[in-house]
């Protein structure tokens, strides 16, 4: 039996948790974050308070559902809740039954605890927002410590490739998780064109055109994109994507940030909103299926991380290595 070998992990982790939260600031912090939301901003607030029995997280003050596909259910919430929570508590600590039952969600119902039948299809966007909510309410608690905000929800698209209408060719569905900047950390610069919180990776370029008769002529580090800060925000990319000659596509974007940026920390800047277009200039939604004609390419330009501390205290050293690394990139030399 490994009963008594689960036991005694489970105990030293429980006696571990008990040492770290006692460890902690005690009281009630609270954040806001401001998000594209789908036909108008989404506010989601969250209150997170420190006990000597555990960790609180309260979602109150978050707006109510949508009609739209971006509610989150709240078992979706509470997970990335936890995640942040553990990150900044005891990381090193195994994630299990002793260690996550010191905290607690809670929410009235609202776009981050829908409730059936709402749709949910996009719950990532949202849920991929609640670390950065949460670490916002910790940061208060325990400044110096905590990562400025990134750019949160993944960029996935999923593509409909077709023959433009009487020619032949091939029919193709695509998707693509594509990532923007982490926000900077104390001491370090954010991770560009990584996935946080998810930790996802995508394709290669090389596979993902082998799946339809699409392009990809560019997918590159985004300069200048990362929040000013003595330790500067990661850069998000920029993806140029078009359909082979003689077929045309339409596109599910599933995007934020692009009206309200990653904020930055301790006086570090924000970092660069996104951007989705065509290359004739045409400005595209964040979300929502949307046609792109045969013979245009769509150009996503993803956000940034935001900065983390005094800009005027960066390095001239570490500016010189900024703009090297994006040129670098940019003339992918």
């Amino acid at each position: 039996s490994l009963d008594g070998l689960g036991e005694f992990i489970f105990s030293r982790t429980r006696d571990a948790m008990v040492e770290r939260i006692k460890a902690m600031p005690k009281g009630s912090w609270s954040n806001a974050l401001v998000t594209d939301g789908y036909d108008e901003p989404v506010k989601l607030a969250a209150t997170v308070t420190v006990r000597d029995a555990g960790v609180e997280v309260d979602f109150t003050g978050t707006d109510p559902m949508s009609r739209w596909g971006i509610n989150c259910p709240i078992i979706y919430s509470k997970a990335y809740a936890c995640y942040a929570l553990k990150c900044v508590v005891a990381p090193d600590i195994p994630n299990n039954a002793a260690s996550l039952a010191f905290f607690t969600v809670s929410s009235p119902v609202n776009i981050l605890n829908a409730v059936r039948p709402a749709p949910v299809a996009l719950r990532h966007i949202f849920g991929h927002m609640v670390p950065d909510l949460v670490l916002g309410a910790i940061a208060k608690a325990m400044p110096g410590k905590i990562l400025a905000e990134g750019a949160g929800a993944l960029w996935n698209i999923h593509i409909s490739v077709r023959p433009v209408s009487g020619g032949s060719g091939r029919r193709a569905e695509v998707l693509m998780f594509n990532s923007g900047g982490m926000g900077a950390r104390p001491g370090l610069d954010g991770l560009s064109a990584t996935a946080f919180p998810s930790g996802v990776h995508t394709m290669p370029i090389e596979a993902t055109e082998h799946t339809g008769p699409i392009v990809i002529w560019r997918k590159e580090l985004r300069p200048d994109s990362g929040g000013d800060g003595e330790f500067r925000g990661g850069l998000g990319q920029v993806i140029e994507i078009e359909a082979i000659e003689g077929h045309e596509f339409d596109f599910s974007a599933m995007f934020d940030r692009v009206n309200h940026p990653a904020h930055g920390r301790n006086g570090g800047g924000p970092g660069v909103a996104g951007v989705v277009r065509l290359d004739d200039g045409t400005q595209m939604r964040p979300k929502g299926w949307q046609h792109v004609p045969a013979g245009r390419r769509l150009i996503l330009q993803l956000p940034g991380g935001g900065g983390y501390g005094d800009p005027s205290k960066r390095s001239t050293e570490a500016r010189a290595n900024d703009r090297s690394k994006e040129y670098i990139s940019e003339n992918g030399k």
